[in-house]
């Protein structure tokens, strides 16, 4: 009786044993053609241009975000958090401006 009950688990934990074994490698097989599949998408031609189209896009809209945010700094006139230059509405009380004309001649050896 001993002998029987000894065989009975053995051929009932090889039973479990296959059978987890191919539930697993089945899994992993998947698992496999998954990211063969990721590889291979990723790898192609048209996805690397893509990944640079989109970088160097990025790049540009940050760098001119960047541009424009120093020229809304520098030039009050645009700034939006600043307020508005006043606007004349009488043009004789305009003064004009006042400036220093001076000539400025070329000096190159010929």
């Amino acid at each position: 009786m001993a002998v029987v009950k000894r065989v009975l688990l053995i051929g009932v934990g090889a039973a479990i044993g296959w059978y987890g074994h191919s539930k697993l490698s089945k899994g992993r097989d998947e698992a496999a053609l998954r990211a063969e599949e990721a590889l291979r998408t990723s790898l192609s031609p048209e996805n690397i241009g893509r990944s640079i189209g989109e970088g160097a896009a990025s790049i540009l809209v940050e760098s001119t975000k960047g541009f424009l945010t120093t020229v809304r700094e520098q030039i009050p006139a645009l700034n939006r958090n600043q307020p508005a230059p006043p606007v004349v509405e009488n043009l004789d009380e305009v003064q004009p401006l006042r400036v220093e004309v001076t000539e400025v001649t070329s000096e190159r050896g010929a």
